[in-house]
């Protein structure tokens, strides 16, 4: 016999469980969505490539 507090644990006569197991530190949407606006804010930093022809930087 399983504890009730026990999610993790299969019972011998429980039926398997469909999907992915869930983790038990997962973040809710809102904590993903904070760290994402977090990341973004910080990314502004943006590169620019400028393509020279060759030709052009050895005159």
């Amino acid at each position: 016999m399983k504890q009730l507090s026990d999610k993790f644990t299969r019972d011998a006569f429980d039926k398997p469980a469909r999907g992915r197991p869930r983790s038990p530190n997962a973040k809710s949407l809102a904590q993903r969505q904070r760290e994402f606006r977090q990341r973004q804010k910080f990314n502004f930093l943006i590169s620019v490539t400028r393509n020279v022809n060759p030709k052009e930087v050895n005159q």
